[in-house]
C-alpha cells in the first residue's frame, strides 16, 4: 500500500503540465545563476561551485511547489478522508508523501549532469568535492521536502502551502543561530558557534569535508519535521 501512495503521487505529478513548467523554472534559475551570478565561465569550477553556491535559494523557491499539493490538495479535493481509510500505518503514509518530493527533486538535481559532463571536458574534476557538493544538494533536498510536507499538512490550500514552505525554507537557509545561542548560553564553547547554521553546514559539504556533525544536522532536522508532520496527520486520524 505503501509503494501504491508513492506510485499514485508521482504519476499525478507528471501528468500534470505544470510539472515541466517547475522543471523548466528550476533549470532556467540554475543555469542564470551560475553563468550570470557566478561568473561560470570567468571562474575555476573544478568543483562546480559557481553552480552549487545558488542552489540552495533555489531549491527553497522550487520544491515547495512539488510539495504544496502533497496534503493541502487532499484536503481541498476530499480524498483526504479516504486516504486516512487505507490499511497503511501513518508512518508509511508519511514517508510516501516525502519520498515523492524527494524522488522529484533528485530528478531535478541530476539536471546538472549537462553542465558536469562539459565541465569534465575543458578542466580536470574535482570528483571528491563533487560529490560532496551533490550530497549537499541532496540533504538540503531532504529538509526542504519535509519543511514543504509539513507545511502543506497544515495548510487548506496549495496556494497557501507553498507560501508557507517558501518562507520556512528561506529563513531556515539565511537564517544565522549564533546570536540566539550565545544569548541563551552565555558561556557556549567557541565550537558550537554555527552548529546550528546552514550556512556553516553547507559550506562544509561544498568544501570537500564530508564529516558527520553536519550530516547529523541535515538528517536529524528532517526527522524532527518529519515526526511533526507524523503528529498532524495522526490527529486527523484521531479525529
Amino acid at each position: 500500500m505503501q509503494t501504491a501512495v508513492y506510485k499514485r503521487d508521482l504519476m499525478s505529478f507528471f501528468n500534470n503540465g505544470s510539472a515541466y513548467i517547475i522543471f523548466a523554472v528550476y533549470c532556467l534559475l540554475s543555469y542564470v545563476a551560475a553563468f550570470f551570478w557566478g561568473d561560470y565561465l570567468t571562474t575555476g569550477n573544478s568543483s562546480m561551485l559557481s553552480y552549487f553556491i545558488f542552489q540552495p535559494n533555489i531549491l527553497a523557491m522550487i520544491i515547495p511547489a512539488i510539495s504544496m499539493r502533497s496534503w493541502a490538495d487532499e484536503k481541498r479535493s476530499g480524498t483526504i478522508e479516504n486516504l486516512l481509510t487505507f490499511p497503511i500505518s501513518t508512518i508509511n503514509l508519511i514517508i510516501s508523501k516525502f519520498a515523492t518530493v524527494l524522488t522529484i527533486s533528485t530528478i531535478m538535481v541530476l539536471f546538472s549532469l549537462p553542465l558536469l559532463i562539459t565541465t569534465g571536458i575543458y578542466i580536470p574534476l574535482d570528483w571528491g568535492s563533487l560529490f560532496c557538493s551533490y550530497i549537499a544538494i541532496i540533504l538540503t533536498s531532504c529538509v526542504l521536502s519535509a519543511f514543504g510536507c509539513l507545511t502543506s499538512s497544515i495548510s487548506q490550500t496549495p496556494a497557501i502551502a507553498y507560501l508557507l514552505g517558501l518562507l520556512c525554507g528561506i529563513f531556515w537557509i539565511n537564517f544565522t543561530f549564533n546570536g540566539l545561542l550565545s544569548t541563551i548560553w552565555h558561556n557556549m564553547p567557541f565550537y558550537f558557534e554555527g552548529i546550528l547554521n546552514f550556512s556553516n553546514n553547507y559550506h562544509n559539504l561544498l568544501n570537500g569535508q564530508l564529516n558527520f556533525y553536519s550530516i547529523i544536522y541535515f538528517a536529524g532536522l528532517t526527522f524532527l519535521l518529519l515526526f511533526c508532520n507524523l503528529l498532524k496527520v495522526e490527529d486527523w486520524r484521531a479525529k
